[in-house]
């Protein structure tokens, strides 16, 4: 028994020691009903165990679209996958530290989406407030798809809880050189950008407060200071098969494009399929919007799904129809 023993405990050793790969791949056929377009999105990763307790992470990005125009001049954004084409972008680049089983940090270059926005319910749907929201994204060129920024990431896991908090660069980058490039540390000219969340579990139902702080001059467009935006949301289990959501977010500077953001939606789990309704509303720069997305997530395999989804958007009483095909792979 000893001896068996110890050749477990050995080959548990071993694996845990051994390196993890990851490759995502996101093809989306767009329509207006009148033109459509492509994008491809291609997703790496990495995790390569240093010792028992420090590993190195490495996640890239690489994006492309059969044109580079969006098929609406929406404020929110109707794919969470559109960007410029991108050959190759740094999503995670650093090295995390598990100081114990509930305790994790990480320093390095890392992205916004690894780690805020990224709950069941949320990454069920494929528009842009998903991914952040615009109380956010519209507010601050800050570390979020397909940006990244040297940064460091604090996160604390229970069972019921967890609480992470972040600091970054105070603009994201994705390219290699000059100004724009990813490796860039200048809080002088760039800032700094801060975000801390809270997630409670009861059950199945998940309980999101959050809160962030930009102290930048905006690219030298308005004054240096703290720019505070705060959020929060719930997803609450009605049955073993549905969930609501409802969120909403506030930023409390009166110079910020976006002011506020709601969203009340679900999902509705039938089988191999996820049906989602979700519908949001904001401001940006005074123009309101409305969008309204229905979709299907249905998995084929363990590995391939796929999800066609209608967007219903009224940009300052502008209405447009957005249908889209997305296939995803996982490996």
């Amino acid at each position: 028994m000893g001896a068996f023993s110890t050749a477990v405990a050995q080959e548990s050793d071993d694996s845990a020691m051994r390196p993890s790969f990851s490759v995502e791949y996101t093809s989306e056929l767009q329509t207006d009903f009148e033109h459509s377009r492509m994008g491809n999105l291609l997703q790496l990763g990495a995790e390569v165990p240093l010792s028992g307790a420090l590993s190195l992470n490495v996640s890239t990005v690489s994006f492309a679209a059969t044109s580079a125009a969006p098929l609406a001049n929406d404020l929110m954004g109707y794919s969470n996958i559109d960007a410029d084409n991108i050959a190759l972008a740094l999503a995670v680049v650093g090295a995390t530290w598990r100081v114990s089983d509930s305790h994790t940090v990480f320093a390095g270059i890392r992205s916004m989406d690894e780690d805020y926005f990224c709950s069941d319910v949320l990454s069920l749907f494929t528009n842009s407030p998903c991914g952040g929201f615009p109380t956010i994204t519209a507010n601050f060129d800050m570390a979020a798809y397909p940006m990244a920024a040297i940064g460091l990431h604090y996160a604390y896991n229970r069972e019921d809880l967890t609480l992470q908090a972040s600091l970054y660069n105070g603009a994201g980058h994705y390219r290699f050189a000059g100004r724009d490039n990813v490796f860039r540390v200048c809080p002088g000219s760039d800032g700094v950008f801060a975000l801390a969340q809270m997630e409670y579990r009861v059950g199945d139902s998940h309980y999101y407060l959050g809160g962030s702080a930009h102290h930048s001059d905006m690219n030298s467009t308005a004054d240096k200071k703290l720019r505070p935006v705060a959020w929060a949301y719930a997803e609450q289990s009605l049955t073993e098969r549905l969930t609501l959501i409802v969120a909403y977010s506030h930023a409390f500077s009166s110079d910020n494009a976006c002011r506020d953001f709601f969203a009340i939606g679900g999902k509705l789990t039938i089988g191999k399929a996820e049906l989602g309704l979700f519908a949001d509303h904001t401001k940006i720069d005074g123009i309101s919007e409305w969008a309204t997305e229905l979709t299907c997530n249905y998995a084929l395999t363990d590995h391939l799904s796929l999800q066609p989804v209608l967007h219903i958007i009224d940009t300052d009483s502008h209405a447009k129809c957005i249908g889209m095909l997305r296939l995803g792979v996982s490996l």
